[in-house]
């Protein structure tokens, strides 16, 4: 057998030993891993490693049964995707994972050559640049079923942290049953407004679990960076240039004392046109980095009367202590919150009447 695959399944017996079984994502038992092709994306950091390693070790545990390698493995890269994965199958194999797939070029022409070669074989690609891997899916789109991991719930947080399990509330079970609801939480924890203040500052991120507060926010800082210097200027016509107004945006959004900011005096603030400043946001939103937040009846493109806030409220701490700064906008800290926990269940917006309307 090639000594590369050799080494990858070595890897994989090692890494699996360190893999944490108890707490799982809430997208775990959402995913139909019985697909043939399945493609996980989401912010660096949210927990896609542990997730699909968890899965291999329920469904599989047998290396020879299942391979995970991650494409920026430095023998992968000189090996290549598809002659990586063609060994493996040559010998073994059930199933393939392929972590950090956007750190091999033309991944997407690789994969769908390796899933028309073996027709019996199931993939799982994870991608931590969301931007490439929504980019460049093309003719993979009718193949692949994608799934997309968000940042924790205040739920998983406690959940992970404390091992307390708290039943899913809709909006309609808050309004209605809040009494009920809070007392049944208080029962079983009493200091909840103390970790929801945990939570604001950092637990947004599974990792907040083997770090201290300063390690947290620098790991924060990094994923923006990355984002910002990798991910950004590895989508067509967007240059590495742009970095510098971007990180620009960044800090002017987590300065600012309402989320609702002015297009003319922003372009004026970063040096960029309206049109730039556009596809700069909506590259931002597509790397869960902000949510922004629309009225109700707005053109697309427009941001008029729109709120534009971190994806987490960790991101405004993190960017605080690399900018020296002491004072956080508490409303800005509460809305980003309510946003990041409501999105992706319910349509919502900006309203000039009250914060948000929810459909």
């Amino acid at each position: 057998m090639d000594l590369i695959v050799n080494e990858l399944m070595a890897i994989q017996t090692k890494l699996v030993n360190f893999v944490p079984r108890q707490f799982k994502r809430y997208l775990f038992n959402k995913i139909d891993w019985n697909q043939r092709m399945l493609a996980i994306t989401g912010a660096r950091g949210t927990g896609k490693t542990t997730l699909v390693l968890q899965y291999y070790l329920e469904k599989y545990n047998d290396v020879k049964k299942c391979l995970y390698f991650s494409a920026d493995n430095p023998l992968v890269l000189k090996k290549g995707l598809y002659n990586t994965v063609s060994e493996y199958f040559k010998y073994f194999g059930e199933s393939i994972i392929i972590d950090e797939i956007h750190k091999q070029k033309d991944w997407a022409i690789e994969i769908k050559a390796l899933y028309d070669a073996f027709p019996n074989k199931k993939f799982i690609i994870l991608g931590s640049s969301k931007l490439n891997i929504l980019n460049q899916k093309g003719d993979l789109s009718r193949r692949m079923l994608i799934y997309d991991l968000k940042s924790m719930s205040f739920r998983e947080y406690i959940n992970l942290k404390h091992n307390i399990m708290f039943d899913y509330f809709s909006i309609d079970d808050l309004l209605d049953e809040h009494i009920q609801i809070s007392s049944e939480i208080l029962g079983k924890i009493n200091h909840i407004i103390g970790l929801f203040q945990d939570f604001l500052r950092t637990g947004s991120y599974p990792f907040t679990l083997n770090c201290n507060e300063d390690q947290y926010f620098n790991f924060i800082n990094n994923i923006l960076d990355k984002i910002i210097y990798e991910d950004v200027p590895s989508i067509k016509n967007i240059k590495s240039s742009s970095s510098i107004p971007i990180k620009k945006l960044i800090a002017f959004i987590s300065m600012s004392k309402i989320p609702t900011l002015s297009v003319s005096s922003l372009c004026n603030e970063i040096g960029v046109s309206k049109e730039t400043l556009y596809e700069f946001l909506d590259l931002l939103e597509r790397a869960d980095v902000l949510n922004i937040i629309k009225p109700k009846r707005v053109s697309v493109r427009s941001i008029k009367n729109s709120k534009i806030l971190f994806y987490s409220p960790n991101i405004y701490y993190a960017i605080a202590n690399e900018l020296w700064l002491h004072e956080i906008e508490i409303g800005n800290l509460r809305e980003s919150f309510f946003v990041s926990q409501v999105k992706e269940l319910y349509n919502i917006f900006a309203s000039k009447d009250c914060d948000f309307t929810v459909d």
